[in-house]
């Protein structure tokens, strides 16, 4: 799925989602290709917000228009 320049494609290994859930909410941390105003361009970016399982696609849509960004970790 292509939301403006944010690609997400489940077959990709750079994308990806994790759910998390807190206060009785689900939420879904994603990790997506940011292709740049020319499309040319290959970024990981990361977005987060409210997940539903009823709605996945929809859910990471609306994420990746509207969600939260978030950094990238360190890994121990």
């Amino acid at each position: 799925m292509e939301v403006n320049q944010l690609l997400y494609d489940p077959r990709d290994p750079i994308c990806f989602y994790i759910l998390s859930e807190s206060a009785g909410r689900l939420y879904a941390f994603v990790q997506c290709i940011d292709r740049g105003m020319d499309l040319k361009a290959h970024y990981r970016a990361r977005y987060w917000g409210e997940y539903s399982h009823d709605d996945p696609d929809g859910s990471i849509r609306l994420i990746l228009t509207h969600g939260g960004k978030w950094p990238g970790l360190p890994l121990d």
